[in-house]
């Protein structure tokens, strides 16, 4: 008689139907684009921005609007300072191997549309305009950010992913996940920082690093450390 085989799949290994969201600043970038914009050009206010926003007494909407209000170049200059920004070498291979794999990646940021529209198109990446579907074959990635406008006047943010129930991220990523994970089996949540803490605690599978990794060690959650593309792939498709 052959025994039966009890082994359990590696969980952190990516299979048909789950689906991979993953922030883009700090993470598909290698910095922050809005801390590299504002300590290039010595935008020391911009702290106290940030500040105010990680202590809940405003939301990143005020923050965002009141950073980059503090940003006066032409846009052709924010565009050549947005080209030098460095992305994560590994990163579309990793959009292609989790295909193969059968499973999904959108990008959630609650940074702004000018810049990560760009980067993505730089890494060959064409932008869809709607949700995934699972094992529906694709070629672009979907993205849920912050929409932002270059003009001579200064930098035009809206914000339609804002949630009036929370009101403290101008993209709400929650919101996306919750709405996602009715088609998809599993969620994996790759992040890096303060936006990403209330995803994160919804996903089935969380990679963190820098501040959101020191948010899940305070709440007591599970998960995994990366620091770059390179270890995802090692971990979920090798």
């Amino acid at each position: 008689m052959t025994p039966t085989s009890t082994a359990v799949a590696d969980p952190l290994k990516l299979r048909p139907g789950d689906l991979v969201m993953s922030d883009f600043d700090g993470t598909i970038t290698t910095r922050d684009t809005g801390w590299v914009v504002f300590d290039e050009l010595g935008l020391d206010e911009a702290w106290d921005w940030e500040y105010r926003w990680r202590d809940r007494e405003i939301s990143s909407m005020e923050c965002l609007s009141g950073q980059w209000a503090l940003v006066d170049l032409p846009p052709s200059e924010m565009l050549e300072m947005v080209d030098r920004l460095e992305t994560d070498a590994r990163f579309p291979e990793f959009v292609e191997r989790a295909r193969a794999a059968g499973a999904e990646t959108v990008v959630a940021s609650d940074g702004l549309s000018f810049y990560l529209d760009r980067l993505m198109a730089r890494m060959g990446f064409e932008i869809c305009d709607d949700d995934p579907q699972p094992g529906v074959p694709r070629e672009c990635v979907t993205r849920y950010v912050n929409l932002a406008e270059l003009t001579p006047e200064g930098i035009r943010i809206t914000f339609p992913h804002s949630n009036d129930a929370c009101g403290q991220c101008g993209n709400c990523k929650s919101h996306h996940l919750a709405r996602l994970r009715r088609a998809f089996k599993r969620v994996i949540y790759i992040g890096d920082g303060y936006s990403d803490r209330c995803p994160a605690l919804q996903a089935d599978v969380v990679f963190a690093k820098d501040h959101l990794a020191g948010l899940m060690a305070d709440t007591g959650v599970e998960y995994v450390p990366f620091e770059d593309f390179g270890d995802i792939i090692r971990l979920t498709l090798e």
